[in-house]
């Protein structure tokens, strides 16, 4: 009797551990039990890991499917959109503001749209060309003094070929719009006095 106590005692030891081989066989119903008990432990744990594949399956149908969603996206970093691309509302691009005087470098790979203020006689070029199609304005600024005078290198193009001339009134404003026609080609026009700005 007592051997068989220790027989059972084993086996429930074993099924506890996780250890389910060997099983220690003794005569009676109570191994019976133990070997019933570690089927039972067996079959929870088979339906353990199905249920976790089932879940890992679906976590991965969904992560394919967030993925296949992106492909019509377009991210932060600038992609090319290869059809019509409609602003339901406000669109803008940053100015870049500037006061200086010399040798006018503009970043056209940074910005569209520029504000400067000429403390001297300048040279407006490009540190960066535009891309061709590139379109945007420059607010030309006169400081509290004015009478400054600016000329243009770097590709621009005016109509009749000849730089326009710029309001030299203290504080004066005006207004070059332009248009990319090529890297190398930036065609403008001056909107000359706005005023109000």
């Amino acid at each position: 009797m007592a051997s068989q106590k220790i027989s059972q005692l084993t086996a429930i030891t074993t099924v506890a551990s996780g250890d389910y081989f060997p099983i220690v066989r003794a005569s009676g119903t109570t191994n019976q039990r133990v070997e019933v008990g570690v089927l039972d432990v067996r079959y929870t744990l088979a339906a353990s890991g199905v249920a976790a594949q089932s879940t890992a399956n679906t976590a991965l149908a969904s992560g394919n499917a967030a993925l296949a969603d992106l492909t019509s996206k377009v991210s932060k970093g600038g992609d090319i959109v290869s059809g019509t691309l409609i602003v339901d509302a406000q669109s803008f691009g940053v100015v870049s503001s500037v006061v200086t005087s010399g040798v006018i470098l503009l970043d056209f790979s940074a910005n569209n749209n520029f504000d400067v203020t000429l403390e001297g006689n300048s040279t407006l070029a490009p540190s960066v060309a535009p891309s061709g199609g590139q379109s945007g304005a420059i607010y030309l600024r006169q400081d509290g003094t004015g009478s400054r005078t600016l000329a243009y290198s770097g590709g621009w193009a005016f109509s009749n070929g000849s730089a326009p001339t710029l309001t030299t009134t203290a504080s004066g404003t005006d207004l070059l719009a332009y248009y990319a026609a090529a890297p190398s080609t930036i065609v403008a026009t001056l909107i000359a006095a706005v005023s109000g700005v």
